[in-house]
């Protein structure tokens, strides 16, 4: 094989590799990935707008957690199915918070966005049951370290 040939085949070989990587990415993709909010033994999430979470957090004196998350987000699939459904995170944030999730793309996460300029998904928000936000935290934590935080607040 002469050098020209060998270059085309190498290169026929290289668009096969990267169209075959895209078509895996491509499948391995679950854009209907319905988030598991609601386990039966973990946290118990309400889908609503913020404000209205803010008024049932002020209605029952008691602070507010934000899950801020996306259907595309690994670490927030993490979190829903490594940490947030666990028993023990469960008993915590059900008795002593409102739990609500907000998706980043909806229109409610990008209004959370313009107000709290979100930098990861998934974002923890915790406000007090005044509506003023006393923690924050970008990114994924442990069942460890959230009950370690609930605990402070």
């Amino acid at each position: 094989m002469n050098t020209k040939s060998a270059s085309v085949v190498k290169y026929k070989w290289n668009i096969a590799g990267i169209m075959a990587f895209l078509l895996i990415t491509l499948f391995s993709c679950n854009s209907s990935f319905t988030p598991v909010l609601n386990s039966a033994q973990g946290v118990k999430f309400k889908v609503s707008a913020l404000s209205n979470a803010l008024a049932t957090a002020k209605s029952q004196n008691k602070p507010l957690f934000v899950f801020l998350h996306a259907t595309w987000c690994p670490t927030c699939k993490q979190m829903e199915n490594e940490v947030l459904n666990k028993k023990e995170v469960g008993d915590k944030f059900n008795q002593s918070f409102v739990n609500v999730a907000i998706d980043y793309d909806s229109a409610e996460g990008k209004n959370l966005d313009k107000l709290y300029k979100i930098h990861a998904t998934p974002t923890l928000l915790f406000f007090d049951a005044k509506g003023n936000i006393i923690k924050r935290i970008d990114g994924g934590v442990s069942g460890a370290d959230l009950l370690g935080v609930a605990a402070t607040l």
